[in-house]
């Protein structure tokens, strides 16, 4: 493939949702970073922990799904989110079963530029994250009723959301999105606005059994079939759902073809 030819490609956007699981996020991080690394929905961010600081632990128990202590480190995240002078970039921030099977910090510094400007990470606190933003570390989940108005995290990021990944489209020029959201994350975004300009794809696995028999698997190991299928794709640099056709994973493979209903399915071995 030519030179020419790699410039005009149409890039394939990526979207992964964030982890539970994270770093303190206490690197030391000076102004000039922050400001060039800074979320594009921080200040929403912002005000949410703001409102959150008047609440006890007693009532943040009654708001999120976490076990006392953990609610106990969670006003702490609180009352420590305005320090910007430390924080992490948010690919390294997460630490959950998808983003282990990524390993963003193994990657080549070729793949880690790819990886910056085609994957977008939807977040619960902070709505639409690129990887490299600069975060504080949190604890909530999609259906955490704590944004303003007493709005669930996906239903009050939805409009913000989809507006900032209808301007991705738009500046990148892209014709695909490659969605390998779980569904609370994906609520975040308005699928009928957004089917509307491109061709959203999901992976789908399934897992062959004996007696060919096809499983869904169970969440754990389906997080990591994601974030090994995001790893091939940024290191083999594949920019469309058709070359996804008859790829060979590391513990998956690609489907013989792909259709217009947009889900493209890969079959993986079940573990004995």
């Amino acid at each position: 493939m030519t030179i020419l030819s790699n410039i005009n490609r149409l890039l394939m956007l990526m979207l992964i949702a964030e982890s539970k699981t994270m770093t303190p996020c206490d690197g030391m991080i000076n102004e000039c970073d922050y400001m060039s690394h800074r979320p594009a929905l921080e200040s929403d961010a912002a005000e949410i922990m703001s409102n959150l600081r008047s609440l006890s632990v007693e009532s943040l128990c009654g708001s999120v799904k976490l076990s006392l202590p953990m609610v106990r480190k969670l006003q702490q995240m609180i009352y420590e989110f305005p320090n910007k002078a430390s924080g992490s970039k948010a690919m390294n921030a997460f630490m959950g079963v998808v983003f282990k099977a990524f390993s963003y910090q193994t990657l080549g510094e070729a793949s880690r530029v790819r990886t910056n400007g085609r994957v977008r990470i939807i977040s619960s606190l902070y709505g639409w994250l690129k990887p490299d933003d600069i975060i504080k570390s949190y604890r909530f989940d999609f259906t955490t009723p704590l944004a303003p108005d007493g709005k669930t995290f996906s239903s009050y990021w939805r409009d913000s959301v989809t507006k900032l990944l209808l301007k991705e489209i738009e500046k990148q020029d892209c014709h695909d999105v490659l969605n390998l959201l779980p569904g609370d994350a994906a609520r975040c975004i308005d699928w009928k606005v957004i089917n509307s300009r491109v061709k959203v794809w999901k992976a789908d696995f399934k897992e062959v059994h004996p007696g060919a028999v096809m499983r869904t698997p169970n969440a754990g190991r389906l997080k990591t079939l994601r974030g090994r299928l995001l790893r091939q794709i940024i290191n083999e640099d594949i920019m469309s759902p058709e070359q996804l056709v008859s790829i060979i994973g590391d513990g998956y493979i690609g489907p013989d073809s792909i259709d217009v209903s947009g889900n493209i399915l890969f079959h993986s071995i079940a573990d004995n």
